[in-house]
């Protein structure tokens, strides 16, 4: 079955692309939307994640972490209210920020949630979602998730018939470059050999905006939607676009 995907990632609460992001779905057409994570924003509770880890100490919930809270629900309110809107069949997973875990999956639809499991509408997808590591484990104020729970979670699908595979965090290759940044994970890597979709959907690095064949896999990071980002995949064919 062939499908037109409509891949985003990235939004960071960047509500201003909404209505141009309407306006080229209706252009589109997809017949699903791919969603591979970052939501919200969460500058503090990542701020202070880096900073207790450069200090060698244990993080804390800062008042200026409380006060986002406010903004994460209103930037997931936004971004569900809109899928509901498209009412185009669109599946989910959380990037590294979309934490605490708790209030991401409060805050998401159930029918959208691929995150850890597999559904089968209209075709097959799985996903994984969060910064995929080798061992660390974190969902309060960062989503990192260690090798050992990722394979514990997918593991199961091996075997099946999967057509889109929607990771955060890219696999090792040239959509994980960022600026000489590697924001790939060996992870990722490891569950496309696994599980052999026809598609994996991944983000993270924002500006790595590229397509690549990973033996029968194809890869495609659209890269930020925050930038106006998107790719529409069709067959063996993918189109980068950007909102203006």
């Amino acid at each position: 079955m062939t499908v037109r995907i409509l891949a985003l990632s990235d939004f960071h609460g960047a509500t201003h692309v909404l209505d141009m992001l309407m306006a080229r779905i209706d252009l589109i057409s997809p017949d699903v939307i791919a969603f591979s994570g970052d939501i919200v924003k969460g500058h503090s509770r990542g701020d202070e994640w880096l900073q207790a880890h450069d200090e060698g100490r244990t993080p804390e919930v800062t008042e200026d972490i409380k006060n986002e809270e406010k903004e994460d629900l209103q930037f997931y309110q936004a971004f569900f209210s809109f899928l509901d809107t498209v009412k185009i069949p669109s599946f989910v997973v959380p990037g590294n920020m979309d934490a605490p875990e708790s209030r991401f999956l409060q805050a998401c639809p159930q029918s959208r949630l691929v995150h850890q499991t597999m559904v089968r509408t209209p075709v097959s997808i799985a996903g994984f979602g969060g910064e995929l590591t080798e061992e660390q484990e974190e969902t309060t104020f960062v989503l990192q998730y260690s090798r050992e729970r990722a394979i514990e979670a997918m593991k199961p699908f091996s075997g099946k018939e999967i057509s889109i595979l929607i990771t955060h965090s890219p696999p090792i290759s040239s959509l994980s470059n960022e600026d000489g940044q590697e924001k790939g994970s060996d992870v990722v890597n490891y569950l496309v050999d696994l599980l052999r979709p026809e598609y994996l959907v991944c983000g993270h690095a924002h500006s790595a905006q590229s397509s690549e064949w990973i033996k029968t896999t194809l890869a495609v990071n659209p890269g930020a939607a925050k930038y106006g980002n998107y790719a529409v995949i069709e067959g063996d064919s993918v189109e980068f676009g950007r909102l203006v």
